[in-house]
């Protein structure tokens, strides 16, 4: 039975970065690369939010306005009854990007040549952030056992111990490797932090991705010791539209912030983007069901296609996002090589695992929110390139 996942739309009609030809071709050298790159879905928003978009163009008039009442009411009522998480609605400031929170919070929270811990592989962006800020990137890499991601305590405890590193910066759930870090490991991570008085920004914008048995824990849940970033982007494939949300629950901290907001006029609301938030937190929960579903049956596609057409190449097994995580290391080939290969031969364009840090070497990174006929495409393509070295 076709689901609605399956539904193919040309997206090249608008200027996608995605699907753009120009922007694959500066990247990766070939403009005619199936683009699995940009962390995107190939997918509809869900019928509620375009019906509520639809219906607020059709209005006509787009000025001033003011968040709805209830737009605080149906985020938290959201977190609450999806992930256990009670809110407490003053806690939030609101923020253009997750990236942006992460931003402001690291100028705010520490000075010019101080440390900011992340833990490679991982978004690359992060990096560019720490940079651009004047701050030092400090590594605490993940530990790959037995096929699965693991964090290195030891190393966090003697990173965190160096008074000169003031953050950690944890994604949660990972991007790229795919871990839903459990409660136990995040409990351990704010006691280690929290001893060395190191500030924890969570990116969590992947919150709604999890699968199976996995369960994404807040990380505000087992301390109130620095900030959460959220965002309904990700969920609901609206990243183009919207805004992102930052909980803040020490007071100073959050003040800092939101004078800072205030000042620089970061806070601004969108008549679009109210619709959206209304209708995707409040109407489209049988939606990011479904589409949870369709993802896991993707995840199951590809490790059942790899085992039998492509062994040299491995899946790790993710336990949320929509970005799976390959490892490529069986085909032999070295940095350069493997992602001429991928994106020249079997015309794939993947994000090459050295972006997100040396220890990504030998890795890719594919976002499978499309239809299974996309990613059917792409691993044939890749079989065929193998076969023919």
């Amino acid at each position: 039975m076709a689901s609605l996942f399956d539904k193919a739309i040309d997206r090249q009609q608008y200027p996608t970065m995605k699907w753009d030809s120009g922007q694959i071709e500066n990247l990766f050298g070939n403009p005619d690369a199936l683009p699995f790159w940009v962390a995107d879905m190939d997918f509809e928003a869900p019928p509620a939010i375009v019906e509520a978009l639809t219906a607020r163009a059709e209005h006509g008039i787009y000025g001033y306005e003011y968040r709805p009442d209830n737009f605080m009411s149906v985020i938290v009522s959201w977190y609450h009854n999806r992930h256990n998480w009670q809110i407490d609605p003053t806690h939030i400031e609101q923020c253009p990007s997750v990236l942006n929170a992460i931003t402001v919070l690291i100028d705010q929270n520490s000075d010019a040549g101080d440390g900011v811990i992340i833990q490679p592989p991982v978004f690359f962006e992060f990096g560019m952030v720490i940079k651009a800020n004047g701050r030092k990137r400090v590594k605490n890499p993940l530990k790959l056992v037995d096929g699965k991601y693991e964090i290195d305590f030891d190393d966090l405890e003697a990173k965190c111990a160096d008074p000169k590193n003031k953050i950690l910066i944890l994604c949660n759930p990972h991007n790229p490797v795919g871990r839903v870090w459990t409660k136990a490991e995040l409990k351990r991570v704010a006691r280690i932090c929290e001893a060395h008085n190191v500030m924890v920004l969570a990116d969590e914008i992947h919150a709604d991705i999890i699968y199976g048995a996995h369960q994404f824990t807040p990380f505000l849940t087992v301390s109130d010791k620095g900030a959460s970033c959220l965002s309904p982007a990700k969920t609901f494939n609206i990243a183009g539209m919207v805004d992102a949300l930052v909980v803040i629950p020490d007071t100073d901290i959050r003040e800092q912030y939101h004078d800072f907001a205030h000042r620089f006029q970061i806070n601004k609301t969108n008549v679009f983007t109210s619709a959206a938030v209304e209708a995707g937190y409040s109407h489209s929960g049988q939606w990011v069901d479904d589409l949870l579903v369709y993802l896991q049956a993707n995840i199951d596609f590809i490790r059942s296609y790899l085992a039998d057409n492509i062994p040299q190449v491995k899946l790790i097994e993710p336990e949320g996002t929509y970005l799976v995580w390959l490892d490529f290391n069986g085909l032999g080939l070295g940095v350069k090589e493997l992602m001429q290969f991928l994106t020249q031969e079997a015309d794939i364009a993947v994000n090459a695992g050295h972006w997100f840090g040396r220890e990504g070497a030998g890795f890719a990174r594919m976002n499978i929110a499309c239809p299974r006929i996309t990613i059917e495409n792409a691993l044939s393509q890749l079989r065929d390139a193998i076969n023919k070295t």
